[in-house]
């Protein structure tokens, strides 16, 4: 049985001390949202037991829409892509900090195919692009969609990482299909031209996701 993304709300609901509300472009804001087991490990699934006590990386996710925001774990890493996991077993899946995917959330993102917004956005180049997304419909049916991109550089910015200063470039994604359109930004650290800061759009049905590195 698919887990609705309700029942996901609720899950980071629970992992979340409170949760900010996302700026558009002049950064993300101070989540307080931290990790704890304070609901008790028997209200994780075990894979995410484990990774606690293995002190995995973190990743904090915000769904801005909702207003919550919890810290996920990462499971694995294969090749590019970045599995994270949250307390019901819910992956967000990124592709050197893009959004690819997602499982769990219902009507969510199966796949992406951002081989050339990922070419411009990490070499820090502006450009149009095209990027391609496979979405579940609430008929078990997927749904490919294209969209026409432009990358623009909006120039260099300093982040606060958790106490951490750290400079990045803001890269503004802005995307139109015949029907759908939205925005996506990304901090790029100017040091390995890593994402470390997001804000980025999941679907029509989950809207946006912010996604903050946690230094570990």
């Amino acid at each position: 049985m698919k887990r609705s993304f309700a029942f996901f709300m609720m899950a980071l609901a629970m992992l979340a001390a409170c949760g900010t509300a996302v700026d558009d472009e002049s950064g993300l804001g101070q989540s307080l949202a931290v990790l704890t087991n304070r609901g008790g490990a028997a209200q994780f699934v075990p894979r995410f037991t484990a990774l606690i006590e293995r002190d995995a990386p973190r990743l904090q996710v915000a769904f801005v829409e909702q207003n919550v925001s919890a810290d996920i774990l990462l499971e694995r890493q294969d090749g590019p892509f970045a599995y994270w996991l949250s307390s019901d077993g819910t992956h967000i899946i990124l592709e050197n900090g893009m959004l690819h995917s997602t499982r769990g959330l219902g009507e969510g993102l199966l796949a992406s195919d951002l081989k050339q917004p990922l070419a411009l956005v990490l070499s820090l180049q502006e450009g149009w692009s095209d990027r391609f997304h496979t979405y579940l419909d609430g008929n078990d049916f997927a749904v490919t969609r294209t969209y026409r991109c432009l990358i623009e550089d909006r120039g260099p910015e300093e982040i606060d990482l958790f106490g951490t200063p750290t400079a990045t470039r803001l890269m503004r994604e802005s995307c139109r299909s015949l029907d759908q359109e939205f925005v996506n930004l990304y901090w790029v650290a100017s040091s390995g031209r890593d994402i470390v800061l997001s804000r980025q759009w999941a679907g029509p049905v989950i809207g946006a996701i912010s996604t903050r590195i946690v230094p570990r």
